[in-house]
């Protein structure tokens, strides 16, 4: 299983999202940069290899998957909105799952998180 959960730096509901993913991956035992992983659509300003404080949430700021050196971390350092389109996302957040678009815009149940992401 894999998943990108798309946020943006300025969203008002990816905090939670953010927050609720790790949260429900945690108790999964989903790993972050292999089972899943966040990725900025507006993080093309964002200077990879630093800590950034995210709405609350202090996140490494890598460039690539395989740079994940701490967690939690997002991707950034380049702009993701035409991979965004590619799943019909014009919002966020939103979570991509095994390649089908999952959540979009508003912050799912723990419940319909954690039965989404055991299927």
């Amino acid at each position: 299983m894999k998943a990108i959960l798309y946020t943006s730096t300025s969203c008002p509901n990816c905090p939670a999202f953010r927050k609720l993913l790790r949260e429900v991956a945690g108790e999964l035992g989903l790993v972050e940069g292999r089972d899943f992983v966040e990725k900025l659509i507006d993080g093309e300003n964002v200077k990879p290899g630093k800590r950034m404080n995210l709405e609350g949430m202090d996140i490494y700021i890598a460039d690539s998957i395989v740079n994940i050196t701490e967690t939690p971390a997002a991707i950034g350092g380049q702009d993701f909105t035409i991979e965004a389109l590619q799943y019909q996302i014009a919002s966020t957040p939103a979570l991509v799952v095994d390649g089908e678009l999952a959540f979009i815009k508003d912050v799912p149940s723990r419940g319909e998180l954690v039965e989404k992401l055991k299927a």
